[in-house]
């Protein structure tokens, strides 16, 4: 095993200070995380370079849509989460400790290039944040490959880590998962400020952001809350792509699935302030396609995971919108 990085001793016991929850970790034990522990009076990281899972997936699974739309990417996660949220889509991965493969960076990288379809490498399936230092060591190898570096992620982790994370990742989807401390407390176990941040942090330095807010009824569907977190993406970025996913019972969570109209409902709001904004979870013809802000011209067309660009250029026809990364690569 690999010792972690960002943590202190205090005498018998570790204090993490990788993610805003400092756990404070005795020996033989791991913190929240499940990834990060004390073994021989130090932390020691029990998941370093285990994948639990992996699959070449559509980068629009991620999601992301303004990046590379149509190209797949492997996909590569492990276990643990440093929030515990009740809906959590990937429990059996996120709240267990789970058997997987080693895989050093090295070979993750020729894993990566084996396929000539494949943009990159996606950290995802977990949190990738507790995955730090092999992200970290994963990223430059990647990159000097002509690699994308790509992290699905809610966005949990302490300033200065998460910098070095912003840079060496190409694109990012973040999860605002409501605008409430209260539902950050009760329902995920976490904090929002942080995660706030860090979201302005990785948009200030130059990644690709995207952001995915999964409505649960009775949770996060107030409308009024809804309102003031579409304010705040749309005064840190308007042109940041906004997912809205559907939510279906899972993990703790049994609040029936989210109303298809109860979405479209916020897709139309969240359409006055903000120039792209998707719907997930859901067939729908008018929450999948990208068009011009500008002109209203179809860029990508989307049917689930079939993809078909229309109109490649760095500008759109109409000459008043410049158009996504990887658009003319895709076409």
């Amino acid at each position: 095993m690999r010792q972690a990085e960002y943590f202190q001793n205090e005498g018998d016991v570790s204090v993490c200070s990788l993610c805003p929850n400092r756990c404070r970790i005795r020996e033989g034990k791991r913190g929240r995380c499940l990834g990060r522990g004390r073994e021989n009076g130090t932390m020691h990281l029990f998941n370093y370079a285990v994948v639990a899972s992996a699959h070449h997936d559509p980068i629009e699974k991620k999601p992301l849509y303004h990046f590379y739309p149509g190209r797949t990417i492997l996909s590569v996660g492990t276990y643990g989460c440093n929030l515990s949220c009740r809906f959590c889509q990937n429990c059996d991965l996120s709240q267990n400790i789970s058997p997987g493969e080693v895989i050093p960076p090295e070979e993750l990288v020729q894993t990566a290039i084996a396929s000539s379809t494949n943009i990159g490498v996606a950290f995802t399936y977990n949190e990738p944040g507790i995955w730090f230092e092999y992200i970290r060591d994963s990223a430059p190898l990647l990159r000097d490959r002509h690699q994308k570096v790509v992290l699905v992620t809610n966005g949990y982790l302490e300033p200065e880590p998460w910098k070095q994370l912003c840079q060496v990742s190409d694109a990012m989807n973040i999860d605002l998962k409501a605008f409430g401390e209260d539902f950050y407390r009760d329902v995920c176990g976490g904090k929002l400020q942080p995660v706030l941040e860090n979201i302005k942090t990785a948009v200030a330095m130059g990644v690709h952001v995207e952001l995915t807010h999964l409505v649960v009824p009775g949770r996060n569907d107030r409308p009024e809350e809804f309102e003031k977190l579409v304010r705040w993406v749309s005064e840190l970025d308007d042109s940041l792509p906004f997912h809205l996913s559907r939510y279906f019972p899972r993990f703790h969570e049994t609040a029936p699935p989210t109303e298809p109209k109860l979405l479209e409902d916020f897709r139309r709001r969240a359409a006055r302030q903000l120039r792209f904004v998707y719907l997930g979870n859901i067939l729908s013809s008018e929450g999948s396609d990208t068009r011009c802000p500008n002109c209203g011209k179809t860029w990508v067309v989307r049917q689930s995971y079939l993809v078909k660009v229309r109109h490649p250029g760095p500008v759109c026809s109409c000459g008043g919108q410049k158009r996504i990364p990887g658009l003319e690569e895709a076409a």
